[in-house]
This record gives C-alpha cells, sequence and structure tokens, in this order.
C-alpha cells in the first residue's frame, strides 16, 4: 500500500508541477520537509536580506539557527515589531503555501507580514506538499473557514495577533520572471 499511496502522490505532483512551469514558476521537488528546508537554504544568497512567514514546518529551532546565518530578519529576537515592520522590503521572504489549485494558483493564509512578501519581496520561496493540492480557489476559501481555528492557533503562538487573518492568491510567475520558487515536498506539510 505504501509503494501505490507514493506512486499516487507522486503522479499528482508531477501534474502539478506541469502546471505550475507554465505559470512561470520556478520548481523545486523534494520528498521530504527536512529536504525541503534544506532547498529553501540552498536557493539563499549572503548578500540578501531573509524574511520568514508563518509556518509550523518551516519553525523549527535548527531551520531558524540556519535562517541566522543569513542577513535574516529575525523576528524572533526581542524587537519582533520593528523586525517585522523591516522585514516587509526583505529580498527574499520565505512562506508556506496554505492551498494550491489544480490550475497552479497558491493560497497564502498569515500575517501582515506573509501576504506583504506576496508584493514586497524581490524573490519569493513558497514551500506546498501534495496534501495541500485542491480543485480550485473556492475549495480554498472553505477549507481556510473550516480551519479558522488553527490558523488563529498558529497566529496566537507566533505572537501575530490582529482582527483578522490575511489570505493572498498567487495567480502565477509570469508577471516577475523567475522570482517566485515553489518548494513541493511529497511529505505532507501541515493541514
Amino acid at each position: 500500500m505504501e509503494a501505490n499511496l507514493k506512486w499516487y502522490k507522486e503522479k499528482r505532483l508531477d501534474a502539478l508541477s506541469g502546471v505550475l512551469l507554465d505559470k512561470g514558476y520556478l520548481i523545486h521537488r523534494v520528498f521530504s520537509v527536512k529536504e525541503a528546508q534544506e532547498k529553501i537554504l540552498s536557493l539563499l544568497n549572503k548578500d540578501k536580506t531573509v524574511a520568514l512567514g508563518d509556518s509550523w514546518e518551516l519553525m523549527d529551532k535548527d531551520f531558524i539557527g540556519r535562517l541566522r546565518e543569513f542577513n535574516f530578519f529575525d523576528r524572533f529576537s526581542n524587537n519582533s515589531e520593528k523586525v517585522k515592520r523591516e522585514s516587509l522590503v526583505a529580498d527574499i521572504a520565505i512562506i508556506e503555501g496554505e492551498y494550491v489549485t489544480e490550475n497552479g494558483q497558491i493560497l497564502i493564509v498569515g500575517d501582515y507580514n506573509t501576504s506583504s512578501a506576496l508584493f514586497g519581496a524581490e524573490n519569493l520561496i513558497v514551500l506546498v506538499s501534495e496534501n495541500k493540492m485542491i480543485k480550485n480557489v473556492n475549495v480554498g476559501f472553505d477549507k481556510i473557514k473550516e480551519n479558522e481555528k488553527y490558523y488563529k492557533l498558529r497566529a496566537s503562538k507566533f505572537k501575530n495577533i490582529n482582527e483578522g487573518f490575511s489570505i493572498g492568491i498567487i495567480e502565477n510567475g509570469k508577471k516577475f520572471a523567475k522570482r517566485i520558487s515553489v518548494v513541493i515536498s511529497t511529505e505532507n506539510t501541515g493541514l
């Protein structure tokens, strides 16, 4: 059964990768979250500033420690509000996509820092996984509504207490060539 499930996931990701490539994204396929973290680190440049949006999968201490080797806007420092504001203009933003549609739209849920990364960062690195593939944006909105408690809990844990949360949609990667890298994991990331 395990081999069949892996084959099924890979076939779904093959189809998604083709769609994302057609939409102008740079694609990086990995098997695990750990490999995704390594791939993300390999895409960074020590001369560029780096910001990290909300992501359970990317908040592990080892990954944060490795980010600190770069010019990282460390929002986990004592001066977090100042760092969050500064990180809005980071050269590279790392975020986790909540859902990705079959036609290549990526839905992002987070605080202002996460959603502003869509507009402010020179380069964007988005982590998604096979379990986050959905039919269309409407299904994504329904799932976001269903999981509202989860997003509020995440916001609270990361001290991003706002009146609500932001939802962003990346339509495609064509407007700015080679700006958006999508790291796709076969292993599940989050919900």
